[in-house]
């Protein structure tokens, strides 16, 4: 039953909701600066959406990975067009870079958000660092709906190429 589980439509609805959160965070951040709400709050929430952000960006990346290699294995044993494997190598090509450096900066305004909480750094540090990693999830979450998209109809245009014994 696990391969009809739609994998690639859950990370999509993760995505969004991960830049849904962090823009609340975002929100949250600037009410706490504003004296509207007590930092615990915005300190609570902000490490329940870091925990949620960094897994669906792992969770993605993963994804691709497995997919990749399977698809490379299915091209390489069917005796498939070459261009099937290297389109795979060009989707995560265009993501992983996205993948691997939007968590690193929400990770860092996470951090960073401790001092300016102690006041050991200044808090438009801490504010601007969030701005930016809000934009840098949005831009991944637009470009990994988008290669979550092409990876499917890549693995379905495989399927149709297939011959009917392939899955036994």
């Amino acid at each position: 039953m696990l391969h009809n589980v739609p994998v690639a439509r859950i990370l999509g609805f993760l995505s969004l909701a991960s830049v849904t959160l962090l823009s609340w965070i975002t929100y949250d951040g600037f009410r706490v600066s504003a004296g509207t709400l007590g930092a615990g709050a915005h300190i609570r929430f902000a490490l329940f959406g870091i925990v949620v952000v960094l897994f669906t960006h792992t969770m993605t990346l993963f994804y691709f990975v497995g997919t990749g290699s399977r698809i490379k294995t299915v091209v390489r044993e069917h005796d498939l067009q070459a261009s099937l494997a290297d389109r795979t190598r060009r989707l995560k090509a265009r993501l992983f870079p996205w993948l691997t450096f939007t968590p690193l900066v929400t990770m860092a305004a996470f951090i960073i958000g401790g001092g300016a909480h102690t006041r050991m750094v200044p808090g438009w540090a801490h504010g601007a660092l969030a701005l930016g990693a809000l934009g840098m999830n949005l831009v991944t979450t637009l470009l990994a709906i988008l290669c979550l998209s092409e990876n499917v109809a890549l693995i379905e245009e495989i399927d149709a190429v297939l011959p009917e014994t392939a899955g036994d």
